[in-house]
């Protein structure tokens, strides 16, 4: 089997994405491997598509192995997910701008709802693809397309929060609002990307299909698009600092000696400290007023709280 120009077009995906991977590796690393950091996303994307499109390359020499079409046509149909939850997640962090600045942040468990209905969309369209032995048919099978709804619905919801986000601009810290720049010109990329993968499942169109479609359309509708989202975002990324994450407390009274909170996640048992800067802006900081460090919070898994539990016990030591 010669090489064609589907095959060219897997190979430019997997040389587009090998420098993507390493930047997405940095980013994490930097803004740390938490899915909120948004980052965890793309080195899932470009590791997909490089698998991919190698299992497609495979095929050159063995074009007789199901198997090989089948997990580059996995690879392919769950793309639209860690580019939705890459955008998403993003979109998040500069609402945790906004909560750190003005402490009016939106609620943070939109955003894992709208992920959550995307990953039920990735876990439908794996299905979909997998439980057939005829890969054009998985490709238009009910679940297929039922998940492929779902990344609609996920899109739709994206837009809409970005909308919300837009609202509160003046609120976004400074440094910050490229990143919302940088989401809003990638929600109507990743439409177009979208747009295809329905007439893929819906239209039954020789041009529009997978396997068989016009390569070119591919190339203008997938590849392209695919690329632009990724590089757009990782480049905004590496002009970016790391933040902390944002606390989201409700402000409450201290009654019976209890401790209050504020929207930032400040208590009573701290003051703030501005700082300005050449731009007039101001930066706050807490400091204990009883001049010691304060204890580690024991929250998350028990492995993490264990270990906030030896750090704050070596912290009582040296105090």
């Amino acid at each position: 089997m010669t090489v064609d120009y589907r095959h060219g077009i897997a190979i430019l995906e997997v040389v587009a994405n090998f420098p993507s991977l390493v930047m997405a590796l940095l980013l994490a690393w930097r803004h740390g491997f938490g899915r909120s950091s948004g980052w965890l996303f793309f080195i899932i994307f470009s590791l997909l598509r490089i698998i991919g499109n190698c299992c497609y390359l495979a095929t050159i020499n063995n074009s007789s192995n199901e198997n090989l079409y089948i997990a580059w046509a996995v690879c392919s149909s769950i793309g639209l997910s860690p580019l939705t939850l890459g955008l998403l997640y993003n979109l998040s962090r500069v609402n945790d701008s906004i909560q750190r600045k003005t402490g009016n942040g939106f609620w943070p468990h939109i955003f894992r709802i709208v992920a959550l209905v995307t990953l039920i969309g990735v876990i439908l369209s794996i299905t979909g693809v997998t439980t057939t032995d005829n890969l054009t048919a998985g490709l238009s099978n009910t679940q297929t397309k039922v998940g492929l709804i779902l990344y609609l619905v996920s899109w739709v919801a994206l837009v809409v929060l970005l909308l919300l986000v837009w609202t509160r601009y003046n609120s976004i810290e400074t440094g910050e609002h490229r990143l919302l720049g940088a989401v809003t010109i990638c929600t109507p990329i990743l439409l177009v990307r979208l747009i295809y993968s329905f007439l893929v499942t819906f239209k039954h169109d020789k041009d529009f299909s997978l396997v068989t479609g016009n390569v070119t359309i591919q190339l203008v509708m997938v590849v392209i698009e695919e690329i632009l989202i990724v590089y757009i975002m990782l480049l905004t990324g590496l002009t970016l600092d790391p933040k902390e994450k944002a606390v989201y407390v409700p402000t409450s009274t201290a009654e019976n000696g209890e401790t209050a909170y504020d929207p930032r996640g400040r208590n009573n048992n701290t003051e703030m400290s501005y700082q300005g800067n050449a731009d007039g802006n101001y930066a706050t900081s807490t400091l204990p007023l009883s001049g010691r460090k304060p204890k580690r919070q024991l929250r998350g898994g028990p492995i993490r709280m264990l270990i906030a539990y030896t750090l704050n016990k070596i912290d009582e030591r040296r105090q």
